[in-house]
């Protein structure tokens, strides 16, 4: 008897195990071919989503975190076709020309929705002007100081895992180094060439490097200096900290609407990271609706000792039209003389400002300069002050020329408002009489 149940269950066990492995093989293939049609079905629906509505998308395109983002925009087509159109040095280096100038290029090339552990966007064919962030070639500089990046180059990414799409975002990160990336859908009728100048031209009005420094202004009325914005790498520290000790780099990218940081910032228990332009040329926070990112108080920027301003003769109004015009016919009459600038600039060696006229006579360019005080009062105002005293050729030119006199009245002892086009590049300033606005004139930096 015990021969024969030592029998029976030894059959049961084996009958046990076939049946274990048929249930683990059926299985796994139940879930492999889930999987496979789950992974097919989001590459179609990918292929669906960039190829619609025209297939035009704007990526924002970090190639690293050690250089600014780059704006591409690119059209995707059913035929397996690509056309890739940007505007950057890094085409222009490509092109031939100097690394320092922003060179539109566009060429089509090849992509495709393939899939690993899930679906991937793929720039397969070699496009001269995306491709030059992943070429492993040494990137070119000015200076003899930096490292030889041969093997590895930019360590950009071509191959982009699809993370999400939602309202016409595309959620992206690099297949490679793993930089998270956005994508957003434009109008099919957009031109690229017109658009990348934009997006240059939006960069020009952000930074100007003749600002020395800009702010963050957080709601809390705390402040964080802005350096080096022109390059894109911006240097920040609280303002009042030391900046060798405290300040910290952050890259950032210039869209066609503004201005966004690789990575969220929080700072003062603030995030932040994308901004908007606005009308008066601000940056305002979307994130937060509150940070915003501006130059210094106009009557601080145009009162910077080092700043010289040059009043544009063309843009002037009522009482200084009228005396500009009188001078330069005075001019005409002291022997053929002619008006080539005026502008306002600080002496630091007598701690005094100046308004310089340059007078041209035959050939040689005089400058007859008269002292002032410029004091900043209010909200964007200042006040001219003048001296009653100048060089040795501004008697002389004064007496020629009633309408030297006339000009310096009209700016002695009032106050002027200061109006600019951008709050954040402010090099340009309209000075309206604040008793008279009809009266004003323009000064550029």
């Amino acid at each position: 008897m015990k021969k024969y149940f030592n029998i029976f269950l030894l059959a049961l066990v084996a009958l046990a195990s076939l049946t274990l492995v048929s249930c683990k093989n059926e299985t796994e293939e139940i879930f492999d071919d889930d999987a496979i049609t789950r992974l097919e079905k989001a590459k179609a629906d990918f292929i669906k989503i960039l190829t619609d509505k025209g297939g035009k998308w704007q990526m924002q395109y970090y190639a690293n975190s050690n250089e600014p983002g780059y704006v591409y925009v690119m059209t995707f087509r059913n035929d397996g076709s690509v056309t890739i159109s940007g505007k950057n040095e890094w085409i222009g280096y490509v092109e031939g020309e100097s690394l320092k100038v922003p060179t539109y290029g566009s060429q089509t090339s090849l992509w495709d929705v393939i899939t690993d552990n899930g679906p991937v966007l793929s720039f397969n064919s070699f496009n001269k002007y995306f491709h030059v962030f992943a070429d492993p070639e040494d990137i070119p500089s000015m200076s003899d100081e930096d490292p030889d990046e041969t093997g590895y180059g930019h360590e950009g990414d071509y191959e982009f895992d699809l993370m999400k799409y939602s309202g016409d975002t595309l959620y992206i990160s690099g297949k490679k180094y793993g930089i998270d990336m956005i994508m957003t859908r434009l109008d099919a009728g957009i031109d690229d060439h017109v658009y990348m100048d934009e997006v240059v031209a939006m960069a020009d009005s952000f930074f100007n490097a003749k600002i020395p420094q800009v702010y963050m202004n957080l709601p809390n009325d705390t402040r964080w200096i802005i350096k080096n914005g022109a390059t894109s790498i911006l240097k920040m520290f609280r303002e009042g900290d030391d900046e060798i000790s405290t300040a910290v780099t952050h890259n950032v990218i210039i869209t066609h609407d503004g201005l966004s940081f690789m990575n969220p910032l929080t700072i003062d228990g603030y995030t932040v990271q994308n901004f908007i332009r606005q009308a008066d040329g601000s940056l305002l926070c979307r994130d937060d609706n509150e940070t915003t990112i501006t130059a210094d108080d106009l009557n601080k920027v145009f009162t910077i000792p080092t700043f010289i301003w040059k009043v544009d003769t063309t843009q002037v109004g009522g009482a200084f039209a009228t005396q500009l015009n009188t001078l330069k016919n005075e001019l005409n009459d002291y022997g053929k003389r002619k008006l080539t600038s005026i502008q306002i600039s600080y002496d630091a060696d007598n701690s005094r400002y100046s308004l310089i006229f340059g007078c041209l006579y035959q050939k040689k360019t005089f400058y007859p300069t008269f002292y002032l005080k410029i004091e900043p009062v209010g909200d964007d105002q200042i006040k001219f002050n003048f001296t009653g005293e100048g060089d040795a050729a501004s008697a002389v030119y004064a007496e020629k020329c009633p309408a030297l006199n006339s000009i310096i009245g009209l700016m002695n002892g009032n106050t002027f408002t200061l109006t600019t086009s951008s709050l954040l590049a402010p090099v340009d300033m309209k000075l309206s009489d604040s008793g008279n606005g009809a009266n004003y004139f323009v000064c550029k930096l």
